[in-house]
């Protein structure tokens, strides 16, 4: 049976997954509401720009949940079908943005895409918020490991720089607890080799 210590931990590292996702989400809303204050046409630099950004950090999100915690998740939740929904979901958004990299913001429906993928990923978002993560809240998982693997591959997608260069992955939004994680695991890796 566990400690309370090794309870309150566990559930500190649940906190912290579920607390990284929401803000990805958060992200997304905000990105969302800054696009529609642009005007494509006028300044395509700065949509474009906002727009890829957008791109980048939902492909990331994107493969963190497909890959680590969709399949955590199938094994914990009573309710699969969550599962099953939001991969599809994924897929479709997939779609869309495979789309939008293929575009410029001259191009017709440029806005009227990026803003259906928006739309689309907060009402994702929602379902996930309120009826998979309050499931994830109460199932038995190694949240410790999948903290460490969910740390090493946002790592890995952006390059090392989390490993490498820390502070110099200034994307405003990047919490400073995934930033310490990436370093303690940087620091981790160096001591087993040197230890």
């Amino acid at each position: 049976m566990p400690s309370r210590s090794t309870s309150r931990a566990n559930s500190n590292v649940r906190t912290q997954i579920l607390g990284d996702l929401k803000e990805d989400h958060k992200r997304v809303k905000k990105a969302y509401r800054d696009f529609q204050k642009l005007d494509a046409q006028e300044d395509p630099e700065s949509c474009e720009a906002l727009v890829l950004q957008v791109l980048d950090e939902l492909s990331m999100h994107a493969a963190i949940e497909e890959e680590l915690l969709y399949p955590a998740a199938r094994e914990a939740i009573a309710d699969e079908h969550l599962v099953d929904e939001a991969e599809v979901e994924h897929e479709s958004m997939h779609a869309l943005i495979d789309q939008l990299r293929q575009m410029s913001p001259d191009d017709d429906k440029y806005a009227a895409r990026f803003t259906v993928l928006c739309e689309y990923v907060l009402h994702h978002v929602k379902e996930e918020e309120g009826e998979m993560f309050p499931q994830l809240e109460r199932a038995r998982l190694d949240w410790e490991s999948l903290a460490t693997e969910m740390n090493e591959r946002r790592a890995e997608m952006s390059g090392g720089k989390a490993d490498a260069q820390g502070s110099e992955q200034d994307e405003d939004d990047q919490t400073e607890d995934a930033e310490d994680a990436a370093g303690a695991r940087s620091t981790a890796r160096g001591t087993e080799r040197n230890g």
